[in-house]
């Protein structure tokens, strides 16, 4: 068969998505309130015997990756990755067709990016392939952020700006100055960590 007679890869991969056309949720997560779902290699088994049938195969082409420190509920340390994955997809004529999709995931160990890595694909397969994921609608439940306090204002500021080690000396004094309100602690945290520059 010919380049010229092979199909698209928008053919192919709408002939993958007329194989696959759902994919319950087997396993169970019991941290908690516990939930069912289905992990990546239940998304790969699914769609991978159609993927190839149809001579389609996808593959990551550039990942924009965001990491930082982060601690469980338990107290423990732990890494924190967020990732947005650029996909192409290649039909079995040579084409490709362009996607991305977000993972994010928290590791205490060192798979904090593979998780994210994973999560972002089986997403990306899931939309991709419109396959329905039975998950509650994000319109039916409304959250409302809380205000930042100046508290929260002048404390962040300071985390982003000054060492661990200075940070605690000031969270430590400043919880200890029972000042009157927060534009006194305000301008009392700057004043701190002015003279602790000027010291170090």
């Amino acid at each position: 068969m010919s380049a010229e007679t092979l199909p698209t890869v928008q053919q192919a991969w709408a002939a993958v998505m007329a194989d696959v056309r759902a994919l319950g949720k087997d396993q169970r997560n019991n941290s908690g309130g516990g939930f069912n779902f289905r992990g990546v290699d239940d998304v790969m088994n699914a769609v991978g015997p159609a993927m190839r049938t149809h001579g389609v195969f996808v593959v990551p082409t550039a990942v924009d990756l965001r990491t930082r420190d982060a601690q469980t509920t338990t107290g423990k340390a732990a890494h924190e990755t967020m990732v947005v994955v650029s996909y192409a997809i290649h039909g079995p004529a040579g084409d490709m067709m362009p996607g991305a999709a977000a993972g994010e995931s928290l590791d205490s160990g060192d798979k904090a990016t593979p998780k994210a890595m994973s999560v972002a694909y089986r997403t990306f397969l899931l939309q991709a392939l419109c396959l329905p994921t039975h998950d509650t609608d994000p319109d039916a439940q409304t959250y409302e952020r809380v205000q930042e306090t100046p508290r929260d204002t002048a404390l962040r500021g300071i985390a982003n700006a000054a060492d661990a080690s200075t940070l605690d000396q000031i969270v430590k004094w400043a919880d200890g100055q029972g000042l009157a309100s927060d534009a006194d602690l305000v301008r009392a945290v700057v004043a701190k960590r002015e003279a602790l520059a000027v010291t170090a």
